[in-house]
């Protein structure tokens, strides 16, 4: 039998026996050691590691890339978030429908580049600049959905609860934004923003994206948490499952005991987490035992929380870093995390593949007949060495086409016992 694309000699997570992937009409149509198939176009993955594309849940596009990319780093001390928010707002102001597509498709390349099949962007949209990154946004998803599936939030990066505010985002579904989000930290009364924001995504059947918690908290009272007040009420009108918070930093600030008892509360609420590359900003006015500004990963983890981890900012005003590469955020997790067991490294890379899927609701994901086949090939030994060694994706497959082949090439000229490629 003759199918499109048969991809051979692969290896499957943990198995050691090679497998074949079989891909019809854009979808894995067979999968095993035995597969008696012909492929129109053939790759022979010499054992590399057969993973579902990257997934990047929590990314700020419309805002990506605006630093000097010759020249990398903050270019003036770092002073408050305070600070670094009002330079980007004003920055914002002269952004151009052709400047936003041009930084959001460089930064959708970098993202294709290491393996990421589907990403979750933030778009802002408030009175001050109107829907005009949001029309952006829209004609670059069209544009690299034959390369990545693109969904858009539209993210109320202002006062949710002004009247011109709303009418933004009613017209904003109107136009085809995919996901509500929501940002109670901009607006004095936080419970009513949460409101708002899940009423408007039940109007539109759409999911609720949730920057909940940023801070670290001196002092730090259950009740008021923002993910406590978004998880009851997701328990009060049914709303489970359909509903991500990132960043949930304040969460490290409360006692182990309380913190246990929100987890519990965010599980029961069927609340996916994403956990976001905080460090950079959180703990800088710390004297003594400095604290990290990440969420709880692993007590989530461990309590049966959906958790997953994103890039947030890639070299813009807020964060300086970013490469769009899965495996670099995955790094920089684990040592903030404390995340270095191989059962724990491997459960990283279900948290940028499986649980990102879940969290952002994709569907027909993974390496299964009839599933989509978005997948990527992994010059690694194994899961946790992809990480520990930042191992190249060296081929990226998008609906059964090939988009992308890496190389990584290191030539020795004198004898060696360093492999040139770590298999």
């Amino acid at each position: 039998m003759i199918v499109d694309l048969v991809v051979r000699n692969v290896r499957l997570g943990k198995f050691d026996q090679l497998q074949q992937i079989a891909v019809q009409a854009g979808k894995i149509a067979a999968c095993g050691s035995l597969l008696d198939l012909t492929g129109v176009s053939e790759v022979d993955a010499g054992g590399r590691l057969i993973l579902p594309g990257f997934i990047d849940s929590h990314v700020h596009l419309d805002i990506a890339l605006v630093n000097d990319m010759r020249i990398s780093g903050r270019q003036k001390p770092y002073t408050s978030q305070k600070e670094m928010m009002a330079d980007m707002e004003a920055r914002k102001k002269v952004f151009t429908k052709e400047d936003i597509m041009l930084r959001a498709e460089t930064l959708l390349d970098m993202a294709v580049r290491h393996g990421v099949t589907a990403l979750r962007a933030q778009c802002h949209i408030d009175p001050e600049v109107g829907l005009r990154h949001l029309e952006a946004l829209l004609e670059v998803k069209q544009r690299v959905a034959s390369r990545l599936t693109l969904q858009i939030v539209a993210f109320p990066n202002q006062e949710l609860l002004r009247e011109d505010t709303l009418s933004l985002f009613e017209n904003a579904f109107a136009m085809g934004a995919d996901v509500m989000g929501c940002a109670p930290l901009h607006d004095v009364d936080r419970r009513r923003h949460i409101d708002v924001a899940m009423d408007m995504a039940a109007k539109y059947q759409v999911d609720l994206d949730v920057h909940a918690d940023l801070a670290l908290l001196q002092v730090a009272e259950v009740d008021e948490l923002d993910v406590v007040i978004l998880a009851r009420k997701i328990l009060a009108t049914g709303f489970q499952g359909r509903v991500c918070a990132g960043h949930v930093s304040a969460l490290d600030s409360l006692p182990q005991s309380e913190a246990m008892q929100v987890i519990d509360l965010i599980r029961e609420a069927n609340i996916s987490v994403i956990s976001l590359p905080d460090l950079y900003r959180l703990g800088r006015a710390d004297t003594q035992h400095v604290r990290r500004g990440l969420t709880r990963v692993k007590e989530m983890l461990q309590a049966g929380v959906n958790v997953c981890f994103a890039s947030n900012n890639t070299r813009d005003c807020l964060r300086p870093y970013g490469n769009m590469n899965p495996l670099e955020e995955a790094l920089i997790l684990s040592y903030g995390a404390h995340m270095d067991e191989v059962g724990q490294l491997e459960t990283l890379i279900e948290m940028t593949t499986t649980n990102a899927a879940r969290a952002i609701g994709l569907t027909s994901y993974g390496l299964n007949p009839g599933d989509n086949a978005d997948f990527i090939l992994l010059a690694a030994s194994s899961l946790s060495a992809a990480i520990i060694n930042q191992s190249e994706v060296s081929h990226v497959f998008k609906a059964g086409q090939l988009l992308v082949e890496n190389q990584r090439t290191c030539i020795w000229h004198v004898p060696t016992h360093y492999p040139t490629m770590i298999l």
